[in-house]
């Protein structure tokens, strides 16, 4: 099943619940949010049409007190901390792209690459090698030296 598809399927499931319809979740969307997101933007999300933006995803959980998670990502509830801007959960690593990230034993950088793929380059400072990985929009992985 393709992700987008799940994710609808979620969002009916929890609109249902909140026995809410596309038209009231719209509303509320515009009013909690100031995101003009139209009832027909809804359905399409719901029946896998479309793929909505994280945002909007976050606002959608928010509105219908609900949490999707899809692939290992959740979306849920914004953080208080995090007034007008999108926040990361504590449970959740967020990374930037193009920009070197360092941990203890290794540094990453992600690139964005055409094709939906991303680069990843991985320095692991206990002797392994450098390798860089090029991972694809399905997860598949083609390992480069």
């Amino acid at each position: 099943m393709l992700w987008r598809m799940e994710l609808g399927e979620k969002i009916r499931k929890a609109r249902e619940l909140a026995k809410m319809s596309q038209e009231e979740l719209s509303a509320e969307i515009f009013a909690k949010f100031s995101y003009k997101y139209t009832r027909a933007q809804i359905s399409h999300v719901e029946n896998g049409k479309s793929a909505p933006a994280v945002n909007i995803v976050s606002a959608i959980a928010e509105v219908l007190n609900a949490e999707f998670e899809i692939g290992g990502c959740r979306i849920g509830k914004r953080s208080e901390l995090a007034v007008g801007r999108l926040s990361v959960m504590s449970q959740q690593l967020s990374l930037e792209f193009d920009v070197e990230h360092s941990f203890s034993s290794a540094s990453l950088k992600l690139t964005p690459l055409p094709e939906n793929s991303i680069s990843l380059e991985a320095v692991f400072t206990r002797g392994q090698s450098k390798p860089t990985q090029t991972i694809d929009a399905g997860g598949v992985k083609k390992a480069t030296a």
